[in-house]
């Protein structure tokens, strides 16, 4: 087996409480795409002259709702399923590992494999609500209108998924309670993100003491933080490899 893959086993062995900090680059592998590499979807808007940071935004759902909500339903009419990085940590769990759960993501795959343990930093997919009201919907419960924008049945207000655009804020609960798992952690796995995104990108530095894994297609920066392990490879052919 690969030395750095053992490595990895006996990190994950010896360790008493794991948290899990995972990017767009964990959900790759169940034909997600990313938002930053090559083909990401930030990368093909400002190939097309777009401003994502203009249309992946509050304001412009209020002021643009046919536009954005056409292009999310043409971008995300598949229902991935999860791939082994998925999997692997659910059944590490469920047999007895104390893994936390950090996601970017928004997809609720990590919930899908069965992970009891999840805070999601911007938000979720499978949770729609009304920009008027506030009244929570199902994707599947969404109704929508003869320009395909998904209205409330009580006040007609547009109803949005409740994840994170630029420009707002993540859940300051999640956000704590973040800081508090890494802090608290023995074994940091960094994995598929480009830790880019602000403020969530700094929460690794909350980490205080223990080993620290990076899985990632590309090198990353972390700062001070010192690194274990670093393994170049997707992360769900790690996990596949671990098993």
């Amino acid at each position: 087996m690969d030395p750095k893959i053992l490595m990895l086993e006996q990190y994950i062995d010896e360790a008493n409480m794991i948290t899990f900090f995972g990017g767009a680059g964990v959900s790759t592998e169940s034909g997600i795409p990313d938002y930053r590499s090559e083909n990401g979807r930030y990368t093909k808007m400002k190939e097309n002259q777009e401003d994502p940071r203009r249309i992946l935004n509050r304001r412009y759902i209020l002021n643009h709702p046919e536009d954005f909500f056409n292009r999310r339903e043409k971008n995300e009419q598949q229902t991935p399923d999860p791939n082994m990085a998925h999997h692997v940590l659910a059944n590490l769990e469920k047999n007895g590992k104390d893994i936390r759960i950090l996601t970017q993501n928004v997809d609720g795959l990590h919930q899908k494999a069965g992970h009891r343990y999840v805070l999601e930093l911007h938000g979720s997919g499978r949770i729609w609500y009304c920009m008027e009201c506030e009244r929570e919907y199902l994707p599947e419960e969404l109704e929508r209108d003869a320009h395909n924008i998904p209205r409330c049945y009580v006040d007609n207000g547009i109803v949005r998924p409740g994840v994170t655009y630029f420009g707002e804020n993540p859940d300051k609960y999640v956000m704590d309670k973040a800081r508090e798992v890494i802090s608290k952690s023995d074994l940091l796995i960094i994995a598929g993100t480009s830790l880019t995104v602000f403020p969530v990108k700094n929460l690794i530095y909350y980490f205080e003491k223990g080993r620290v894994v990076i899985i990632n297609n590309e090198p990353l920066d972390t700062g001070k933080l010192n690194i274990d392990l670093f393994i170049q490879e997707p992360v769900g052919e790690t996990f596949e490899k671990l098993v």
